[in-house]
């Protein structure tokens, strides 16, 4: 190993991008992030771009930030490796300009995904390629085709969105599994593009870039890259991949492990040496960032973004209002500790469970409130909002744990919401399983690093780069058997209340958290 020797993380999130800098012991060195959003299109229901020169020109800049707030040379940088949020594409015309690009959050293709569901197409695309057809490329690229058929017929080449900016650092196109596979255009079993879902949903295998596996290097920054960003050219660029999967892999996670990913999505994870795929359609699988491992996962839909939500509408405007300081955050996690567990027979409906075929979700609602103790209605918002996302994540552990056929004694919980000391022990409670906390609550970069370091040459094997680099354990929550007891009837009573909000909004017309495109009609 060199002597001294850093790498880059470049982070294209939901909401931000980002770079930073780690050395070979997984401590951060220099980073920036700036915030972006993604417009919304014009006469186009739900649809939303993601704008690659603006959002191109933000990466740049947080590059060129990052290494100043290092104080290193650029020189010194021994690799640069890119994640990304999953599902989003970009599409090139033959001269390699990006013709189209959209987030994850795209959700312009209700039509076509409903067309595809009809011709039974999403259920092969889901057997064999792990995910539904919602948010993810096949409905995407018939919407352009139906609607941008002057765009479509020049689609020369398409990439993910971590694809993308490793392709404007070295001009190479070229794809991973973990990014790759949540286009749902991959075999699974073979971790890479299905020609049988490429057939079938009329594309050419032309358009796919070829498939390398994570920390792999592509190729190394061209002089044009070098001028914008400020990297020295000839830096090597490594392949990198979707968020998730690489937080799994920056906290060391293997075969036979659940993952608790809390950020505004939470996702609750395991990984599995083989391509585990729901036959009941419910949560997604995709492929992980080792070559012998896949990852399956239930979403819960805005978990940690609800609990956001309840600070910008209540608790920031009292802070601003009485002239008050503090955090919202610290103020609402001391209402829900006074709340008793239960809150008080109040129930959150902010999210269903995970049905890749069918995920309708519930207008947002609160009930139970208790009309006789008005002082307890902030405590019980809040704390309603914890209990409904840890009830969602052990619906979700139950069912990848029957899926597998293990039990998951311990979770790992990780992310913006592993932060507080209550959400962490309401996990604990509802679950009836052992929590650790990192010490490093965002994995992504971190990562994303050791695929860096890997392809950089620091490190000989992945496992070495983990061992060096991985975030140490910081805290053990372990089960309060009371609130085991109180909380065991509360989940069904949880799990009944919001599938009736959700169809009690379905049939009024109440306007749901979120609507997905190409949802089988249950009978």
């Amino acid at each position: 190993m060199m002597k001294t020797a850093y790498v880059m993380a470049v982070d294209a999130g939901t909401g931000s991008g980002r770079a930073i800098i780690y050395n070979t012991r997984g401590e951060i060195v220099g980073s920036a992030q700036e915030e972006w959003g993604h417009p919304a299109v014009e006469g186009v229901p739900g649809g939303l771009d993601f704008t690659t020169g603006p959002n191109g020109a933000l990466i740049d800049r947080v590059i060129a930030r990052a290494i100043a707030t290092a104080e290193i040379s650029a020189g010194e940088i021994a690799a640069v490796s890119t994640t990304s949020m999953r599902e989003g594409i970009v599409l090139y015309d033959d001269a390699g300009e990006v013709l189209w690009a959209c987030p994850n959050v795209d959700g312009r293709a209700q039509v076509q995904a409903e067309a595809l569901t009809e011709a039974g197409i999403s259920d092969e695309i889901y057997r064999r390629g792990g995910d539904w057809v919602s948010i993810t490329a096949p409905a995407r690229l018939h919407w352009l085709r139906d609607n941008r058929p002057d765009v479509f017929a020049r689609v020369h080449r398409l990439g993910m969105i971590s694809d993308w900016m490793a392709t404007r650092l070295t001009g190479a196109y070229v794809t991973e599994p973990t990014a790759g596979s949540s286009s749902a255009l991959f075999d699974l079993s073979q971790r890479g593009w299905s020609e049988e879902l490429l057939e079938l949903i009329g594309l050419s295998s032309e358009i796919v870039p070829p498939v390398v596996e994570a920390g792999t290097k592509i190729g190394d920054v061209t002089a044009e890259a070098a001028a914008r960003c400020g990297l020295t050219p000839g830096t090597p660029v490594v392949a990198g991949g979707g968020d998730t999967q690489l937080a799994l892999l920056g906290l060391g996670r293997r075969a036979g492990q659940a993952t608790l990913v809390g950020g505004s999505f939470w996702q609750m994870t395991i990984l599995s040496d083989q391509p585990l795929v729901d036959p009941a359609f419910g949560p997604r699988t995709l492929c992980h960032a080792r070559p012998e491992e896949w990852m399956v996962e239930g979403i819960g839909f805005l978990s940690g973004f609800a609990l956001r939500w309840v600070r910008d509408a209540f608790f920031e405007p009292l802070l601003k209002l009485s002239g008050g300081e503090g955090d919202a955050f610290d103020l609402i996690e001391k209402l829900a500790q006074d709340t008793p567990a239960g809150s008080a027979g109040a129930i959150a409906a902010t999210a269903c469970p995970m049905q890749s075929d069918a995920w309708k979700q519930p207008p947002l609602s609160f009930l139970g409130l208790d009309l006789n103790a008005p002082g307890l209605a902030l405590g019980q918002v809040a704390r309603s909002v914890m209990e409904a996302g840890a009830f969602l994540a052990n619906h979700h552990l139950e069912t990848l744990a029957a899926l597998s056929g293990q039990r998951y004694d311990t979770l790992q919980f990780t992310g913006g919401s592993s932060q507080g000391t209550l959400w962490p022990q309401i996990i604990a409670d509802v679950t009836g399983r052992d929590i650790e906390i990192p010490v490093v609550k965002e994995t992504t970069a971190l990562g994303c690093a050791m695929l860096a370091a890997v392809g950089a040459g620091l490190f000989a094997t992945l496992d070495e780069a983990v061992a060096a680099m991985a975030s140490p354990i910081e805290r053990r929550v372990v089960p309060d058997p009371d609130n085991m007891a109180l909380y065991a009837p509360l989940k069904a009573r949880w799990s009944e209340v919001t599938d009736g909000v959700r169809d009690l909004g379905e049939a009024s017309g109440l306007e749901p958290i979120w609507r997905p495109a190409g949802a089988r009609v249950k009978q």
